[in-house]
């Protein structure tokens, strides 16, 4: 009557590893589809594993990706400055790209430099324009019908 030892509950331990595993998958090129099928595993289960295991180690959806890519650039950087450095042109003009997208994901780039501060007059328009929509909303007495 041992044969219960095999619980879910005893998996939870095993399982805990499988999400950091899966991870470093996905970071090595192998789809979602690809890791399911090794892993013995649906594919939805592989997403929640996933999820799971990013929401451990980060705090934002666009840092997760942010990470996950620059996770995955780091490698192809090192494999393209080797041949850059020995004079490749073609491995310099794409370590440059890789470089651009590096930059990007670090925050450096147009698309993901932080928005300036409001300052106190944009705030007092912002201000103005929300209660001035609060007013229709609600019906201020001194609309024209």
């Amino acid at each position: 009557m041992a044969t219960h030892d095999a619980s879910p509950r005893a998996e939870k331990p095993a399982r805990r590893g499988l999400g950091a595993k899966i991870l470093d998958s996905l970071v090595m090129g192998a789809s979602v589809d690809e890791i399911a099928k090794t892993q013995g595993l649906a594919p939805k289960r592989v997403e929640k594993l996933l999820r799971d295991e990013l929401q451990r180690r980060w705090l934002a959806p666009a840092q997760d990706y942010a990470r996950l890519q620059i996770a995955r650039l780091e490698p192809i950087y090192a494999k393209l400055k080797t041949l850059a450095e020995d004079g490749d042109l073609r491995a310099i003009d794409k370590l440059l790209g890789v470089l651009d997208r590096l930059d990007r994901y670090h925050g450096f780039g147009k698309r993901l430099m932080p928005s300036r501060a409001y300052d106190e007059n944009a705030r007092q328009k912002l201000l103005a324009k929300l209660n001035l929509s609060a007013q229709r909303v609600l019906g201020s007495p001194k609309e024209e019908a």
